[in-house]
């Protein structure tokens, strides 16, 4: 299908006969086709005339382009990423055809065309990712009555012209195989994101600890500011990687025709792709399966990741030579010098970093230029555009300039320059591929997804081929509608869920902020509604254009420069050298690696000196390798997408500023706990428990785990206990003592306080816990020598910090799971993904971490005290549970615990999976969001949750659980908790082992409400109780 569309100035349209005898393109299109472009391109008042053909699918298009009517330069072939839909049909005189002479192809192809000639005729070839554009010289015989373009015909006479045509090379074998390496492509990228998310989770917790946050050990400025300065470089390589990634993910499934660009040759290009992506894994396969390796699918899939980890290595490293390469040949070609053949070593060593020092000051200075946004519009008839003004206008471009451009733009600022405006072309205009919105290629799905909507093109408001009223309409309801049913979503979704009230102000704040800038965009195009109904305006098009207003100096560029590596760079990496060499040995590549993209930039360099480069540039008789270097240098400069890289830049952005409020709170709480002697998160409120009350077990079958003993063989314990002792490290000791007593009865468990300031007395305490936050009780039996320690859940900040460090890779790598097809493919090596990015912590961050305390604790129970032990907890506790019991041999329950199976191997020492298999067991409550962390390990007990599905914490809940078991399992001889009713609905259990009486129903409420009173119960929780009783 043929498009038309036709922009530029009026007044240099030439007269009716020249137009008529100039224009080239139609005979690009075919048939009837071709006849309706002819007539439309003689009609159309501009010098600028743009045929499309569709390229094969959705790819993108084939783009023909004569730059001059009546200029006689033939025409230009370029791609563009968009099809067209539409063509036009009005009368008029012929054309004169086109023949391939008169083709030049742009930089923006892959690959130049190739000319042959083949049964008779001149064709020229397109490769395209799945097949190729053919142009093809025909002679067509004209019918016998005459052409329909006018003048007289005979039978024999023919005429030259193109046909444009597309030749599929799909097949499903093709997609197949790219799709399957694509997919571990994927996979690599997700590994990558959720590396720059490990990093700087420990770098912020390695922060927060020189703060001195979990100990009494004085504050290490130095370190602290190390630290700090090292972030801006995390971040910003790490979306520079992402950005990276994703355009090497592209070009893998695409068949790789961006590397193939970059000169390595097609053979070589397909060998490396091939042994790598293919060749490689499959022999690695095929060697374990040989074998008979029990791990032989664990083993490929280590091959394979590693082979795909080394291509995109090289990929990135062959992208970043190219781009440094092509700043230092520009300045050459900027400052029209060359090296003789006979310069030696020396002399060319000393050429070349002269041009790579020109090519880093032309770089930062342009980052360093004051800037300032002006609203332009272009005149028809006037080839000049004129600045726009009004209120909202200039409104909008002060607060565009920032803070930065209003000093520098200052005359009284002695490190700039004040010049006259000079207008800054983005990097569309670089590359030519400005994307005009017409009446026909208008399209309200796409307009909407594109981020910035219209106003990220540059529409047309005048002419034949201007928007109409109906398509700004269109956009404007579009624009309203569509965000109001977004906003909408994420308010629903935020009521449905329950969100505390906090969140819901935030929330509507964010919303807030967020219709202002609809409204700033939906003004806009009321401004541009106004413009197309306005009969007597002559604006073809409006936009906004960036100028500079000041340079900065040579010296103040330096000194940016300079304080950037030394205090961005060098230091940090000294700091890190000291403390953690592994993530030094990272910082120094990630740092080496931005800061070549950050200084040489091909992109600012071709922005800053080179105006029209591309286009000016193009020469019918250009040499295949000229050609082949303009065109990559073309492809670097599209690939190095700003887009990309800020929307990673974001992303890691506000996780880095949620870590630092994080870690904030949690340094807040620890200075808070050693001025008052008590945490700023209260106790959790203690459970109401009744005597006179029991349930029965169920007469269906009830857990099989009801009655387990881990631990205390011989005794009678129960599920329904480990329950209760998860609850009981979230009391109080004064209060855990007192339900001790009122849960087994008097002298049977005893909250051995000093037992854990003995051990916290020892030299074993510096060794394992070294002054972490982690809060445990422990438990004794005396009558059978047994103690169970049990574990805090997360309580705290300092909680929530210990979760991320342990648990934080396998939720990523659990959450990237999912949204892959296939995706238990990849749990085998899940395991090693997660060792790999526990490496990167620092030795520091080790020695605080949670389990190392609660696993001395342990052996110093077993080996200093003789005592059989056995490890509870709930959440976090119960967590810890699992890898205490698993490094100590110790029987762990856990309680909604989250589990350890995928980051066994991340612990020190790491845990292997029989003795999770063995010693380790969990309570996993229905939809429970902790439980469901990490991979589960053999022995677990599902149980109901009867909280409402839009409560995403309530099966979470302690308490909730213990209901649970108790009215599944029966609660013997142990008191039941009042909350069990008025909290979570269950049904009342029964009085004294008689039967169930309006009396007994009505003491039920009645005892609870006096005893919530009593036992210091939250008045809300009693009141809540008290009107649940009236009704």
């Amino acid at each position: 299908m043929c498009t038309i569309a036709f922009l530029g100035d009026p007044a240099q349209k030439q007269s009716k006969d020249a137009s008529q005898n100039n224009i080239t393109l139609g005979d690009f299109c075919t048939g009837r086709e071709a006849r309706q472009f002819e007539r439309r391109a003689k009609m159309e008042r501009s010098p600028k005339a743009t045929a499309t053909v569709e390229g094969g699918g959705a790819e993108g298009r084939l783009e023909l382009e004569e730059p001059l009517l009546g200029a006689g330069e033939g025409a230009f072939a370029k791609s563009r990423g968009w099809a067209g839909e539409e063509y036009f049909e009005k009368p008029g005189p012929p054309l004169p055809p086109l023949s391939l002479d008169g083709l030049v192809d742009d930089f923006s192809l892959q690959s130049q065309g190739i000319r042959f000639r083949a049964a008779g005729r001149e064709m020229k070839v397109y490769e395209q990712p799945y097949g190729q554009l053919i142009l093809e010289e025909r002679c067509q015989p004209l019918p016998q009555n005459g052409d329909s373009r006018g003048g007289d015909t005979t039978d024999n006479e023919e005429f030259n012209g193109l046909l444009v045509k597309t030749v599929n090379d799909k097949s499903y074998a093709l997609n197949f195989l790219r799709a399957t390496y694509t997919l571990m492509a994927i996979f690599v990228a997700g590994f990558l994101f959720i590396s720059g998310l490990c990093i700087l989770l420990f770098l912020f917790i390695d922060l927060a600890l020189t703060l001195g946050t979990t100990s009494t050990k004085d504050m290490k400025v130095i370190d602290f500011i190390a630290l700090l300065l090292s972030i801006p470089v995390f971040i910003y390589s790490m979306a520079m990687g992402m950005t990276l990634v994703g355009r090497y993910v592209v070009d893998t499934f695409r068949g790789y025709p961006f590397l193939r660009s970059f000169g390595l040759g097609a053979a070589t290009t397909e060998w490396i792709a091939f042994l790598l992506h293919i060749g490689i894994p499959m022999l690695a396969f095929i060697i374990t399966l040989f074998s008979k390796s029990p791990r032989w699918w664990e083993i490929s899939l280590l091959v394979w990741f590693s082979s795909i980890i080394i291509f995109w290595c090289l990929f990135s490293a062959c992208l970043l030579w190219l781009e440094v390469w092509a700043c230092l040949e520009l300045m050459e070609e900027d400052d029209g010098t060359s090296l003789i053949d006979d310069d030696p070593r020396r002399a060319r060593i000393q050429y070349w970093l002269k041009k790579a020092g020109k090519a880093c000051v032309r770089t930062m200075r342009h980052r360093l230029t004051g800037k300032y946004r002006y609203f332009k519009k272009m005149e028809e008839g006037s080839g000049i555009a004129t600045q726009v003004n009004s209120k909202c206008i200039d409104l909008i471009s002060v607060f565009s300039e920032g803070p930065y451009s209003f000093f520098a733009n200052k005359e009284w600022n002695p490190c700039f320059v004040q010049k006259s405006n000079t207008k800054i072309d983005n990097v569309d205009e670089i590359l030519g591929s400005t994307f005009y919105v017409t009446r026909y290629s208008w399209s309200l799905e796409k307009l909407f997804c594109r981020s910035g909507g219209i106003h990220s093109a540059i529409p047309i408001t005048h002419g034949e081929s201007s928007l109409t009223k109906v398509q700004i309409n269109s956009n404007i309801a579009c624009n309203i509608l569509g965000n109001v049913i977004v906003v909408l979503l994420f308010i629903s979704f935020a009521l449905w869920f329950g969100l505390p009230q906090v969140v819901l102000g935030i929330t509507t704040f964010i919303v807030v902020l967020y219709f202002l800038w609809v409204g700033y965009t939906t003004c806009r195009l009321f401004d541009l509604r106004r413009e197309i109904a306005n009969d007597k305006s002559t604006a073809l098009y409006r936009y906004w254009e960036l100028h500079e207003h000041s340079i900065p100096k040579d010296g103040f560029v330096w000194t940016v420069i300079f304080f950037q590596v030394w205090f961005l760079y060098i230091l940090p990496l000294i700091f890190l050298c000291i403390n953690s060499p592994n993530s030094a040995i990272m910082f120094s590549v990630l740092g080496i690696f931005s800061g070549l993209k950050h200084y040489w930039n091909p992109r600012i360099v071709l922005k800053s000196s080179k105006k029209g480069y591309f286009r000016d540039s193009l020469e019918e008789t250009m040499d295949r390798k000229k050609w082949r270097k303009k065109s990559v240098l073309y492809h670097l400069v599209a690939a190095g997408s700003d887009k990309a890289r800020h929307f990673w830049t974001v992303t890691y952005l506000l996780f880095a500023i949620f870590m630092a409020v994080v870690a904030a709170w949690a340094g807040k709480e620890y200075h808070y706990q050693n001025q008052s002697g008590s945490t700023m998160s209260q106790s959790q409120e203690p459970v109401t428990l009744l005597d006179d009350y029991k349930y029965l077990a169920k007469p269906a079958m009830p857990y099989p785990t009801c009655e387990i003993t881990k631990g205390f063989n011989g005794t009678d314990i129960r599920l329904q206990d480990f329950a209760f002792l998860s609850k009981l490290a979230y009391i109080d000791d004064d209060s855990a003592t007192f339900f001790l007593e009122r849960w087994f009865g008097t002298g049977v468990a005893k909250n051995d306080v000093a037992l854990i300031d003995e051990f916290k007395q020892s030299p074993e305490y510096e060794d394992f816990g070294f002054g972490s936050a982690v809060s445990y009780k422990v438990i004794t039996f005396p009558a059978i020598n047994s103690a169970a320690l049990t574990i805090r859940g997360t309580k705290t900040a300092w909680d929530l910090i210990a979760d991320a460090q342990l648990w934080l890779p396998a939720i990523l790598f659990q959450g990237l799971r999912f949204v892959l097809p296939f995706s238990e493919l990849f749990t085998p090596i899940l395991h090693h993904m997660i060792y790999v990015l526990s490496r990167l912590e620092s030795d520091s961050l080790n020695k605080v971490a949670f389990y190392r305390e609660t696993r001395g604790f342990v052996n110093y129970l077993k080996e200093v005290k003789g005592l059989r032990v056995v490890v509870t907890g709930h959440s976090l506790g119960g967590g810890l549970a699992i890898i205490t019991g698993a490094e100590t041999d110790a029987n762990a329950v856990a309680i909604s615990g989250p589990n350890a199976m995928l980051s066994r191997d991340s612990f020190i020492p790491p845990v292997t999976v029989e003795k999770l298999d063995t010693f380790t067991f969990n309570v996993i409550p229905a939809r429970d969001p902790v439980a469901m962390i990490d991979d589960k390990a053999r022995l677990y007990q599902l149980i109901n949750c009867t909280a409402p599905v839009n409560d995403i914490i309530g099966c979470h809940d302690i308490t909730r659980a213990t209901c649970e078991i108790q009215y599944t399992c029966g609660s013997a001889d142990r008191p039941v908790a009042c909350e069990c009713v008025l909290d979570f609905d269950y049904p009342i259990p029964e009085w004294s082992g008689a039967n169930q009486t309006a009396a007994a129903k009505t003491d039920f409420f009645q005892t609870c409400v006096e005893l919530c009173r009593g036992a210091g119960g939250s008045s809300k929780k009693c009141d809540r109780w008290k009107e649940k009783f009236g009704s």
